[in-house]
């Protein structure tokens, strides 16, 4: 059984997902409504029964009845092509719902985990001027760093920084490796002329030994 707490949260989640979604425009719904049906089984078993429905229409096993688009069937081909555009019209559209609502949750997160860091910071603060007030043992460097407001601006700016450096270390390891391949194919061409001379040099010796 969950709590009352986290059945709160959840409903909580679920209010928010509702409001998400009823700020979408007609198009929109449309759109999501259609994508949904492509993705389904249901547009699977009806372009079977289509397809099968024409070709068996357009073969002539049917008498009586007349083809009107024969093989190789070029008005299905056309219909499939249209068909094809505006399926990825549709999903181009779900997928840029998909990224707003991603983005939405993901501003939604940060905004609660900058209120968290803050209520955390304020309670380390209360717990370090209680402890000071009660004359408990003085807290470390790292309990009065932690009850410090977390500047997110300075962190972001770390971040990218780590972040860069990180790539340019990538970077050099990627040129000592093709400076390191490019020095084994020297080392490689080097003992192919040694051998190259250690033949002519058994040759030489071979002519000199030869009896006259």
């Amino acid at each position: 059984m969950l709590s009352d707490t986290a059945k709160k949260n959840v409903e909580a989640i679920a209010q928010v997902e509702q409001q998400l979604h009823g700020r979408r425009s007609r198009v929109e719904k449309i759109g999501d409504r259609i994508a949904r049906f492509f993705g389904s089984l249901w547009f699977i078993a009806a372009h079977a029964v289509f397809f099968a429905a024409w070709i068996v229409l357009n073969v002539r096993v049917l008498p009586g009845v007349g083809a009107f688009d024969p093989y190789p069937f070029p008005f299905l081909g056309f219909i499939v092509g249209i068909e094809f555009i505006f399926l990825t019209t549709f999903v181009l559209m779900n997928q840029n719902l998909q990224s707003k609502r991603q983005e939405q949750w993901g501003h939604l997160t940060l905004q609660v985990a900058m209120l968290t860091e803050q209520e955390v910071t304020n309670n380390m603060r209360m717990l370090h001027l209680i402890c000071q007030h009660l004359g408990l043992e003085k807290a470390d460097q790292e309990s009065r760093d932690l009850a410090q407001a977390t500047p997110v601006t300075a962190l972001v700016e770390e971040i990218e920084k780590a972040r860069e450096a990180g790539q340019e270390l990538v970077g050099e390891m990627e040129k000592t490796r093709e400076a390191g391949a490019e020095l084994v194919g020297e080392m490689q061409k080097t003992v192919e002329a040694g051998a190259e001379l250690v033949g002519k040099l058994d040759e030489v010796r071979e002519d000199v030994e030869e009896p006259k």
